[in-house]
């Protein structure tokens, strides 16, 4: 019975932690307005998403990653989905140069489909 309860706690443990982490990379990131910034689209297309933090600093999946480690980490996404489009994230206070040159990275990736994140005016900020 005790390591019945033992793994209902590891579980729970476990659970609460990755939901922790999942929301960590869009803590750091405030999203602009936009009069029409519409909702994600198509689902066979797979979607890889950037958050560029006020800095400057690029981050997947809430780690911190270098331009070189982006290209990398689209290239090899590239060669497994069929059709990919590159959502920017970037803080209302980023540079518009990190973004820039994110997208240039992304086209020289061949990567031609790139959309930026926003929030409808409507929407209140989390």
């Amino acid at each position: 019975m005790t390591a019945m309860i033992d793994m209902a706690f590891l579980l729970i443990t476990f659970f609460v932690m990755s939901i922790r982490l999942g929301q960590q990379g869009e803590e750091l990131v405030k999203l602009p307005r936009a009069d029409q910034a519409s909702a994600a689209r198509d689902e066979r297309v797979e979607l890889l998403v950037v958050n560029v933090t006020r800095d400057g600093s690029y981050l997947v999946g809430g780690n911190e990653r270098s331009p070189g480690d982006i290209v990398k980490w689209i290239g090899l996404r590239k060669a497994d989905a069929e059709r990919i489009e590159l959502v920017i994230r970037g803080d209302r206070d980023t540079p518009f140069e990190s973004i820039r040159k994110l997208m240039r990275l992304a086209a020289e990736e061949g990567v031609s489909n790139v959309s930026l994140a926003a929030l409808k005016l409507a929407e209140e900020e989390p």
